[in-house]
């Protein structure tokens, strides 16, 4: 078992969840993703939340784990998920869901992406996220904290957030310098879509990028700035390092 997928409690573009869900995967529902996951037929191994936005009740042998957590706190039900799971036993996570409705939900989400993702500092970053060049995908017992995600925040090998039509996750720079060759992150080409780069830091610097319509090699990426939208797959798929900064990669429906 490697990788948990976690589903919120929103929706925008629906898809089809079971294909995305192997039968070793850890599946968490963040609550009223415990909906989403019934109307799948899908019946989670652990269940976190205020239960504020469910709608169906709860068996009362529910076979399986459920975390109640207060409306007065001081994490999102997504961040909680993060929390609680365990980077040593998932190192990867998908995350169905979170993405559109609320604004501010979506860029705390967004935003999350990098911070438990961030490796501890001073280390080279390897491939990690989306369909990184090592593949793969990413719950548990409480994580047990350290400094890499930030305070007290575990550290994931890579997340995805994705629904219907979008799917994000973030890079880090591999502090490779311009003498070594960088890892390369490999992104497979999804269909009638586009590819954008976003640096979540100040600059994002020896972005390259290629197999796209508008091919990036050593480029400084700067936040506010937008060089990186909207370009096009133009290969089966794209080959994108990054030696600086940490980077949002979205693949969105046209």
């Amino acid at each position: 078992m490697t990788r948990a997928v976690i589903i919120t409690s929103y929706l925008e573009y629906p898809l089809d969840i079971p294909a995305l869900i192997g039968p070793e995967d850890y599946l968490v529902c963040l609550d009223g993703g415990y909906d989403i996951a019934l109307a799948h037929g899908l019946t989670p191994d652990l269940l976190i939340g205020d239960f504020d936005s469910m709608e169906s009740d709860l068996p009362g042998d529910a076979p399986f784990q459920v975390r109640t957590f207060p409306p007065e706190k001081d994490y999102t039900d997504l961040e909680l998920a993060f929390r609680i799971l365990d980077p040593a036993r998932f190192p990867r996570l998908l995350v169905i869901g979170g993405l559109g409705g609320r604004l501010d939900q979506t860029a705390v989400n967004l935003q999350m992406l990098a911070r438990y993702t961030a490796p501890p500092e001073g280390a080279k970053a390897t491939a990690a996220g989306g369909q990184a060049a090592s593949g793969g995908s990413a719950g548990g017992q409480a994580a047990s904290g350290g400094s890499a995600g930030g305070q007290d925040a575990p550290a994931f090998a890579g997340i995805d957030i994705l629904d219907g039509r979008n799917h994000a996750f973030v890079i880090h720079g591999d502090g490779t310098g311009p003498d070594e060759d960088p890892v390369l992150h490999l992104i497979p080409a999804e269909e009638d879509s586009y590819l954008s780069l976003l640096p979540l830091t100040e600059k994002c610097r020896g972005v390259s990028l290629q197999g796209t319509r508008y091919p990036l090699e050593e480029a400084v990426l700067e936040r506010g700035a937008s060089l990186g939208i909207s370009n096009e797959f133009q290969a089966g798929q794209a080959a994108l390092s990054l030696r600086e900064g940490s980077l949002l990669v979205m693949i969105s429906g046209a």
